[in-house]
């Protein structure tokens, strides 16, 4: 599991990634520490979630949040000391899934992880009985290893556009 982590407070980064480190050793947490890094990792090297604090120093998580729904449906957690209905009804408006007030709990935060993953990722099952690929003229699917082929070359969906993919296969 590969979680971005985008804040500008050093110490909020050491103990998310000891947090996350403990409950999922495998995990690789990757920070960003400005908005433009989080939207250039988000894109080159795609997470399976995403916590994004809202103040950072050149741009705000929502205008983050807002860019990364252009390219991707991950799931995103705001993590901020913006407590205000406004600013969590505005988070949640326009594509976080989950909106996480500072101070917060380490244990609650990462049950929330849990929960966005589990939203995100379960709802396209793969058919245990059958793995093979789907093929059809130059389409070509691996419900396996879930990637897409379009005359062998592969294709880059999001979450939303394999899971309409799979059902309608």
């Amino acid at each position: 599991m590969k979680i971005l982590v985008v804040d500008d407070d050093p110490d909020i980064l050491e103990s998310l990634s000891v947090s996350i480190s403990l409950r999922w050793p495998d995990s690789a947490v990757l920070f960003a520490q400005t908005g433009k890094g989080g939207l250039e990792m988000a894109e080159g090297e795609p997470p399976d979630v995403i916590i994004l604090d809202v103040g950072l120093p050149d741009m705000d998580g929502f205008e983050v949040c807002r860019e990364i729904r252009q390219f991707s449906d991950v799931p995103i957690i705001m993590l901020t000391v913006r407590d205000q209905e406004m600013d969590k009804v505005k988070g949640l408006e326009i594509g976080a899934d989950d909106y996480v007030t500072k101070p917060f709990s380490y244990i609650e935060l990462l049950s929330r992880i849990q929960a966005a993953l589990r939203r995100a990722y379960t709802a396209t099952p793969v058919p245990l009985e059958d793995t093979r690929p789907f093929t059809s003229r130059e389409l070509r699917v691996d419900f396996a290893t879930r990637r897409v082929f379009v005359n062998d070359k592969e294709v880059s969906l999001t979450p939303t556009e394999y899971r309409l993919l799979y059902h309608l296969i």
